[in-house]
């Protein structure tokens, strides 16, 4: 794949889409995600946001397993970032860093390195956000967790990009990190949530990830659909957002883009025996995300 050549010479935007499961992608209308690269069913190596993002900064992206397989997207093939441990022989990769993790093995190479979020596992002092230190922008509440309720537009980055932009317009060259809460729960993109969903949220609460309760039976195959169906148009309301992005963003030189899901979601699927909403559970459906691997040429 030629368009991979020279990948230290291109500077990256890195999008992750918070609890998005593959078949989201796979029904919903998302003409610039497919313009950029080719979209894939990928297996994630977690089921909740910080131990998934810290298994991508330590250069391991979901992996595809299914036929065919090309390099990036899965690790058979070559890794798109690698950490080198200890002598052995350089595997396949499109670049090998020998820092702790990928954000700094960029910032070795002369990249600023932006991160931007609004789930509160990126919040000021959390976790994820010592990968970046005072190079982050957080537009999210300082929550322990996210809850189920409306949230403002200011709160989703893509609603930020200016301010965003601003941040790289005058690099040479940068690794832009996303983080779109849009398709995490309550999966609204700002302009209110129906009124019928928002009265199944106490039920819908107290079933959430890890949390057994027997209230999960009650709520009704409808809301389900409804649910996913929400977490569909969220995913179609950031592809026209990931437009606006990719038409301010400086492009004089090759932007690598790549696009994955941390981890899925279930929508009241049966798991253990139970029916499951949320993430933190093994699901089929919590594993399985979209991939996407692809080139922007520079102007």
């Amino acid at each position: 794949m030629d368009i991979f050549k020279k990948l230290n010479d291109k500077n990256v935007i890195f999008i992750t889409l918070d609890s998005c499961r593959f078949d989201t992608a796979e029904r919903a209308k998302i003409p610039t995600l497919k313009s950029i690269g080719v979209l894939r069913k990928a297996y994630t190596h977690a089921t909740y946001t910080v131990p998934a993002h810290t298994a991508f900064f330590a250069g391991h992206l979901p992996n595809v397993f299914d036929n065919p397989q090309f390099p990036y997207y899965s690790e058979s093939v070559s890794q798109l970032w690698r950490i080198k441990t200890g002598k052995g022989k350089d595997r396949e990769a499109g670049i090998v860093f020998k820092e702790q993790d990928v954000l700094e093995g960029y910032r070795k190479i002369g990249f600023y390195v932006l991160g931007a979020g609004g789930v509160s596992q990126f919040s000021d002092g959390s976790f994820l956000r010592n990968f970046f230190g005072n190079e982050f922008l957080y537009f999210g509440q300082k929550l322990d967790e996210e809850p189920l309720q409306s949230r403002n537009k200011e709160s989703f980055p893509l609603n930020n990009i200016e301010e965003i932009v601003k941040k790289i317009i005058n690099k040479e060259k940068w690794f832009l990190f996303i983080n779109c809460p849009e398709t995490h729960y309550p999966y609204d993109i700002g302009d209110g949530i129906p009124k019928n969903i928002v009265d199944f949220f106490p039920k819908l609460f107290r079933s959430l990830n890890l949390r057994e309760n027997d209230e999960a039976e009650k709520i009704s195959s409808d809301i389900c659909f409804e649910l996913h169906n929400m977490q569909i148009k969220a995913l179609e309301h950031i592809d026209g957002q990931i437009k606006n992005l990719i038409n301010t963003i400086p492009r004089n030189k090759d932007v690598l883009v790549v696009i994955c899901g941390d981890h899925g979601e279930n929508f009241g699927e049966i798991f253990k025996g139970k029916k499951r909403f949320g993430h933190l559970i093994p699901s089929m459906e919590v594993m399985e995300v979209p991939l996407i691997i692809g080139v922007l040429n520079k102007k």
